[in-house]
């Protein structure tokens, strides 16, 4: 069975048969080329197939415009007119589409550099079905994937256990410039604006840079499409945790040598509410908007968009606490210190947050399957976080970090089996502290530079792919700051390095598949790490060069310049390994890998400290070499064209192994599985789906030991920085959740109800620093309704 699209020209007759067509038929996603495309003239019985770089030509033909039938697998329609002589590229999109109850579904092209890396993506319909969600918590679906978070509002992705700037975050091409530090800074992205999300799951570090040590989040807007009629998408959504409510809208249209999109949403929630009480202070409001525009030139396309985003977070006021024995109630309670009625207010503490992104690009197709590309983008991210004290309404932190980013990548030709791509890339960040806060700055002001060059090629023999590369960094940063007593201080250092990375890929048959990838990347340590001072969100930090060690006591008085310190990178070697068989209605999945890394740093508790506002937990930053070892399984059943099922599986060990001690806050071990019944059309429904998806999560039993806050705040339990790691809390027990949903399309309009936790499950997630304070999420309904609009052809 084949999903056919179609690509219509007008088509005049003339004398004599002498005009010809040709051109380049492309994914229009990631712009690589798409063999073995069946290019028919319509109206007579001339045909071809694209070759290996996309390229067809037909002669012979009797009339100067003609009209193309092109088919392909998994891509979308789309009308165009062509003349004789006048060569163009026609972009095709992938889709997901029923035939006779059955779903086909495209694959993305996986970029170079990552052809033998473990990766997933997920498309329009699955963001769509809950288009409020974080990035983080779209992507905890997908096994070896999860996600940390502070509170309900913000939410890191966690890949085989890294998290925060060792997962590189691709927004639009670019690395998403923001304030990637701790754990309750979560990438602002408009998910709802999402076209499509990929996860690498290897060490891509030498195709994307240092921050993709654990791995890469691709995420991509909307396709800019030639030839593509008006369209137009409405959505709309309603939440009963939280009360909240959405709306989103998206237009565009392609010509022949034009194209465009724009789209906004607006999304605001109150109170969310555990099972048995409100969480006071966790509401969010968010406001988005983007477009883009293309303008083709034969050889040429120049591309340039912008995206915007405001977001107002609140954090759980009960993670605050004002004296000794609060914060110890706090700690042991089991329900949180502060129960208000539901409200959509947002107060401290909070924090807000506004991301602009502007990006142009420019391609050159100056050969057959050779590329120039060359994008250059701009972000400012404005972030002030506000806290509970005397002068709520004054920032506690106050920043502006903007960034640029330039890249010139090479695509060339095929030379002696080998296909490649080689990249420059020029990256710079700008951080400052804004005047005002009454406080010593948590990090400091900094400018960062990297100027970066990598190389990966692939080569082809029978069944086989062998693919490697090579990056090199070169990365200065100056750091301006100041000393408890207020003192100014500065640093400069720089860090050079290689990173390399050899995968193969082997058909073992025609339902069989196996690939595996050793890359090895390296991350510099970020400014929290480094220079963190003070209390931020429930805790007091201290980063590496922010303390010492004086005889097994914690001294703060003074920073340590880096060169006189023993801070290293980090330095990653990641082996992953991936079998895939079909067969008979069974898909199986099989991930494996090993991840040792050099110089891991990670914070840990290291006591309570007495603040200004009452007594913290405090933590330091430390560095050990880790090893994580791990396997994600995921197995497909088809039973019948209606009936499906997905099993996943998900373990992880760690550890430091230089202490032979546990590390903190790793993911535990987790299953689930999900049954789907595709009715097809059901009364008036055009289509009608269900699914149910029970998961249990287990308890991390490699969590730490546990030192109770009353026995740190009386002074029965002596710590020093050689302590051995401990928690505050035990690890919270695992926990069953049960999801139901049901989606649905009638003539342009889908829905979809959705409900989590339907059996209203009281649980804490050990990946939830809220969970020292309050239960997570009890049970919520979403509605969301999809209107979708296109005209029959350009003109419309």
């Amino acid at each position: 069975m084949m999903l056919v699209c179609y690509h219509f020209f007008g088509f005049a007759q003339n004398q004599p048969c002498n005009y010809s067509v040709s051109g380049n038929v492309l994914n229009a996603d990631t712009e690589e080329p798409i063999p073995d495309a069946v290019v028919k003239v319509s109206g007579t019985e001339k045909q071809t197939t694209t070759d290996e770089n996309g390229n067809f030509k037909i002669d012979g033909l009797c009339s100067k415009k003609n009209t193309l039938i092109i088919s392909c697998i998994g891509y979308a329609d789309s009308t165009r007119d062509h003349e004789h002589d006048s060569e163009i590229h026609f972009y095709l999109t992938q889709e997901v589409t029923s035939l006779k109850e059955v779903t086909i579904e495209a694959q993305r092209t996986k970029e170079k550099g990552t052809e033998t890396i473990s990766q997933v993506t997920i498309g329009k319909a699955e963001i769509a079905s809950n288009p409020t969600q974080s990035l983080a918590s779209a992507l905890s679906g997908l096994e070896g994937v999860t996600f940390s978070s502070t509170g309900a509002n913000v939410q890191l992705p966690i890949i085989h256990g890294l998290y925060g700037n060792r997962i590189l975050i691709l927004n639009n091409g670019l690395k998403h410039g923001f304030q990637n530090w701790g754990t309750d800074h979560a990438p602002e992205i408009d998910v709802a604006s999402a076209n499509n999300i990929t996860v690498v799951k290897g060490a891509a570090g030498v195709r994307y840079g240092p921050e993709a040590l654990g791995g890469a989040i691709i995420v991509e807007p909307s396709p800019l499409l030639l030839n593509n009629p008006f369209y137009a998408a409405l959505g709309t959504g309603y939440q009963t945790n939280g009360r909240g409510y959405n709306a989103n809208l998206e237009v565009g249209q392609g010509t022949e040598n034009w194209s465009y999109f724009a789209n906004g949403s607006y999304a605001r929630s109150g109170d969310r509410k555990a099972p048995d009480y409100y969480l006071t202070n966790s509401g969010k409001e968010e406001k988005a908007l983007s477009f883009g525009v293309l303008r083709h030139l034969n050889q040429w396309d120049f591309k340039i968009n912008y995206s915007f985003i405001d977001q107002n977070l609140a954090l759980l006021r009960s993670s605050i606490a004002n004296s000794p024995d609060s914060f110890i109630r706090a700690i042991n309670s089991d329900e949180p210190v502060f129960i208000n009625p539901f409200s959509y207010d947002i107060n401290q503490p909070n924090q807000t947050t506004q991301h602009h992104l502007a990006k142009a690009e420019v391609n050159w197709w100056y050969a057959e399957n050779a590329r120039l590309t060359f994008i250059g983008g701009i972000q400012l991210n404005k972030r002030d976080e506000f806290d509970v004290r005397r002068n709520a309404d004054i920032p506690i932190i106050d920043l502006d970090l903007l960034t640029y980013d330039y890249q010139l990548e090479w695509k060339h030709p095929k030379w002696h089996g080998l296909d490649g791509l080689l990249g420059l890339q020029y990256f710079s960040q700008n951080n400052d502290n804004n005047p005002g806060t009454q406080t010593t700055p948590f990090i400091p002001n900094y400018n960062t530079d990297r100027f970066s060059a990598f190389v990966v090629e692939s080569l082809d023999f029978g069944k086989n792919t062998m693919e490697a590369g090579i990056r090199f960094d070169f990365e200065t940063n100056d750091v301006r700051g100041r000393e408890t007593n207020q003192d100014i201080f500065r640093d400069n250092y720089s860090f050079t390095n290689f990173t390399g990375t050899l995968g193969y890929v082997r058909q073992l048959s025609e339902n069989s598949t196996f690939r595996t990838n050793l890359g090895t990347a390296w991350r510099t340590p970020n400014m929290e790490e480094l220079f963190s001072f003070g209390q931020h969100g429930f805790k007091t930090t201290f980063g590496l060069l922010r303390f010492q060690d004086n005889d097994g006591q914690l001294s703060t008085s003074e920073v340590i310049p880096l060169d006189e310190s023993d801070v290293d990178p980090e330095r990653g070697y990641k082996f992953i390994n991936e079998f895939m068989t079909r067969k008979n209605g069974n898909t199986h999945h099989l991930t494996v890998y090993s991840h040792y890394i050099e110089n891991y740093i990670y914070d840990r508790p290291i006591g309570v400290f007495g603040t200004i506002r009452g007594p913290m937990p405090a933590f330091i930053f430390d560095q050990v070499d880790a090893l994580f070892f791990g396997a994600d399984y995921n197995w497909e059943k088809e039973w019948t064209n209606s009936l499906s099922g997905t099993f996943g599986l998900s373990f992880l060990w760690s550890g430091n192994i230089g202490d032979n001690d546990p590390l903190i806050n790793q993911p535990p071990i987790s299953t689930n599985f999900e049954l789907q019944l595709n009715q097809g059309k059901v009364w008036w429904f055009d289509s009608s789906r269900w699914s149910i998806r029970p998961s249990y999560t287990f308890r991390q039993f490699q969590a730490p030991r546990t030192v109770t806050p009353e026995s740190l705040v009386d002074g029965s339990v002596t710590l020093t920085t050689d302590s051995e790691i401990f928690d505050f809390a035990d690890a919270p027990d695992g926990y069953f959740l049960l999801d139901l949903s049901w989606s649905f399309s009638w003539k342009n309009l889908h829905g979809n109800i959705t409900a989590q936790n339907l059996l209203n499950t009281g649980y804490r997630d050990y990946l939830n620093e809220m969970r020292y304070f309050a239960d997570d999420l009890g049970r919520n309904l979403i509605f969301t309704l999809n209107y979708n609009f296109k005209s029959r052809n350009n003109n419309e």
